[in-house]
């Protein structure tokens, strides 16, 4: 990611943007989203919501940008915890990092539901939350498997980051300004 320091700016300006009711916190991750695919060439660039208890979490997208396409779209995917092996890794690592989805022993029990209808070959995916709680994902995913560089992995890392200490404050605050998406 070429302008990582520039997203904590973005960040800043977009949570304004909402709090004025300027913008919906689904528009603001579209934006966000569509930073994050164009820096790291990926095709896709997803935010989900994470919720219910451990072995039963259901992840839910909140708002994507497809690359192909250009443009953000509404979330609209659902999908159980299957297995554990991506939730344990992203609630022991806060990422998850892998070139070749299909090849992946821990993704395996999703290969049929998610990876071979979405055309997920590669997968960046960094946790966001606070307090030992996961509240939401921020997945890269390519139509080809790819090695991703360990600059990717930092700042898709460091994107989460951000995000983990917006929301932090925000729920500090009390801050009910938001509408479902990154920031809430």
């Amino acid at each position: 990611m070429t302008d990582v320091p520039n997203f904590h700016f973005l960040m800043r300006d977009l949570a304004h943007e909402v709090d004025a009711g300027r913008a919906t916190d689904i528009d603001a991750a579209g934006q966000v989203a569509e930073h994050i695919q164009k820096a790291l060439g990926c095709i896709h660039v997803t935010f989900w919501s994470v919720s219910g208890p451990i072995g039963r979490r259901v992840m839910r997208s909140v708002a994507a940008y497809d690359g192909v396409r250009g443009m953000a779209i509404a979330g609209a995917a659902v999908f159980p915890e299957s297995g554990g092996g991506f939730f344990g890794a992203l609630v022991r690592e806060g990422c998850y990092v892998c070139g070749d989805t299909f090849a992946d022993p821990a993704l395996q029990s999703v290969k049929d539901a998610m990876l071979v209808p979405f055309g997920i070959r590669a997968l960046l995916a960094a946790s966001y939350g606070g307090q030992g709680e996961v509240w939401g994902i921020i997945t890269c995913t390519n139509n080809v498997a790819r090695t991703w560089r360990s600059a990717e992995v930092t700042a898709l890392r460091k994107c989460a980051a951000e995000i983990s200490t917006l929301r932090s404050q925000r729920r500090m605050l009390g801050n009910s300004l938001s509408t479902g998406g990154f920031l809430t």
